[in-house]
């Protein structure tokens, strides 16, 4: 399969000119944070219907040799899935639990970013680590009473921002457990159609 270029999410460059720090950034992210809120603010102008916002995302796996290594395809960028020795592995990339945890911790970070860019609150950081437990004993033929996919999932959220006030980083908090989209598909699941198709020719 032939990848193109995808052109519909074109890459921002800041100007060189551009000062990164200001008196409310210590680390840069406040003022990407502004340059956030400015283009957000400027494609809702452009693109007033909620209609406007529908896209097709996707995403493709495929394992086709013999490493066995799940190689996933993103728009223009690829990554590496596998497993450890245990299951015939060869440990050359996350596992599709972890790959679960960090999309997790992505999502979560980038709506803390959203948030604060909407409501203009200066961050320097954001640190979000995903934790969860995982039992794969079912694969191997040998029973279990945890659940049959990862559970106990939790996220520990560090925020560095010593130019907020304390109630504007609970008002980040509570937003971003409420809204990140990713976490309201794992605790409000929704179905997933499996469709059988032909092998693409090679």
């Amino acid at each position: 399969m032939e990848w193109t270029p995808d052109t519909r999410h074109p890459t921002p460059l800041l100007d060189r000119d551009e000062p990164i720090l200001t008196a409310n950034s210590h680390t840069g992210l406040a003022r990407y944070l502004q340059l956030k809120a400015d283009a957000m603010r400027a494609t809702a102008a452009e693109l007033p219907n909620d209609a406007d916002h529908r896209e097709t995302i996707s995403a493709r796996c495929t394992a086709d040799d013999l490493t066995g290594v799940r190689k996933l395809r993103i728009r223009d960028w690829q990554y590496i899935g596998d497993s450890g020795p245990a299951m015939g592995g060869w440990n050359l990339g996350p596992s599709s639990p972890e790959l679960l945890c960090g999309v997790v911790s992505t999502c979560l970070v980038h709506t803390y970013l959203i948030a604060a860019a909407n409501q203009g609150i200066p961050l320097d950081g954001v640190d979000i680590e995903v934790t969860a437990q995982n039992n794969d004993a079912r694969f191997y033929g040998i029973a279990t009473d945890d659940p049959s996919t990862p559970f106990e999932f939790r996220a520990t959220v560090r925020l560095t921002a010593p130019d907020a006030t304390p109630e504007q980083v609970a008002g980040l908090h509570r937003y971003a457990d409420s809204t990140c989209p990713v976490m309201k598909v794992l605790r409000n699941p929704v179905e997933i159609d499996l469709i059988v198709a032909e092998p693409l020719d090679t």
